[in-house]
């Protein structure tokens, strides 16, 4: 989260005018990611944060924000809204949450501060998961929860290009988007060019993983085309794995052992690796030909 990263609460004009009015130096405030463009903590309460200077104009600040308050966290986790929605009062009578959030919003006109009890019990659940240590760390981790964060979610077309030249690297040929006449597989990889031009069986089938079942659907028709082919799904993370192993003990059981999962944290490893050695590893895997 930027707001730990650079330690700074940040807002836009024309909601500033407000922000600077309501919140001042020795308030606490919490902090709530909505659903809207996130990657992670999403729709949740993340942290209370005490502000520790008075609002000044930003300069070179990430965000776009117009002003910036220092601020230092005082508890760090991640309280999801559902988990705690029927217990706030500011949440009850409303039409929706977002209505309910909408109403404690500082940049909204019509908003009030939060009830005191209502607070304390998020900030209570925030402490629960909070382990006191220096901000510089609280920070540190924040960061790299984003980036992990970010290689998860690396659209489909960035993994598929990484894993491309992993097997260029690697010095085997890869096709995309072959089309078997019934399924369009996402990446095949062959021992060479000449074996994929004289037709015969590529060596490994690569899916990503949208919708488990038709993943599954695609890898067995793959099998039964080539009968030595190696499978691989490459998952979001680790979550996904049990989803696909719950499908391999039913109508894909015949699949099962069979699979190998990847994450995309993982293809994202293994090519930053690769690539760092690349001329010596190509120089290598050429031997087989030689």
């Amino acid at each position: 989260m930027e707001i730990l990263e650079h330690g700074v609460l940040g807002c836009t004009d024309p909601q500033c005018g407000l922000m600077m009015t309501r919140v001042k130096p020795g308030d606490h405030v919490i902090i709530f990611v909505s659903g809207y463009g996130c990657r992670t903590y999403c729709k949740s309460f993340t942290a209370e944060l005490e502000v520790v200077s008075e609002w000044r104009r930003a300069s070179g600040r990430p965000g776009g924000w117009s002003s910036i308050a220092e601020v230092k966290p005082i508890n760090l986790g991640k309280v999801e809204l559902g988990s705690v929605a029927s217990r706030l009062t500011f949440v009850r009578g409303r039409k929706s949450v977002t209505e309910a959030l909408h109403s404690v919003d500082p940049t909204n006109p019509r908003a009030t501060p939060m009830p005191m009890t209502d607070a304390q019990l998020i900030i209570n659940e925030l402490r629960r998961q909070t382990t006191p240590r220096p901000i510089t760390e609280a920070m540190e981790e924040a960061k790299t929860t984003e980036i992990k964060a970010r290689e998860e979610t690396a659209t489909d077309e960035e993994v598929v290009r990484r894993l491309t030249e992993i097997a260029e690297i690697l010095n085997y040929y890869p096709v995309n988007n072959y089309d078997t006449g019934t399924y369009k597989i996402t990446q095949l990889w062959w021992e060479s060019q000449e074996e994929y031009n004289e037709g015969l069986a590529p060596l490994a089938a690569f899916e990503t993983n949208k919708n488990t079942e038709q993943t599954l659907a695609k890898l067995k028709h793959a099998k039964d085309k080539w009968r030595g082919i190696k499978l691989y799904i490459i998952t979001n993370n680790k979550e996904e794995e049990k989803q696909i192993q719950k499908a391999l003990k039913g109508s894909f059981h015949e699949l099962k052992n069979k699979i190998k999962t990847i994450t995309k944290q993982e293809i994202n490893q293994l090519h930053e690796d690769l690539k760092k050695h690349q001329e010596t590893l190509k120089e290598l895997t050429k031997l087989r030909q030689e």
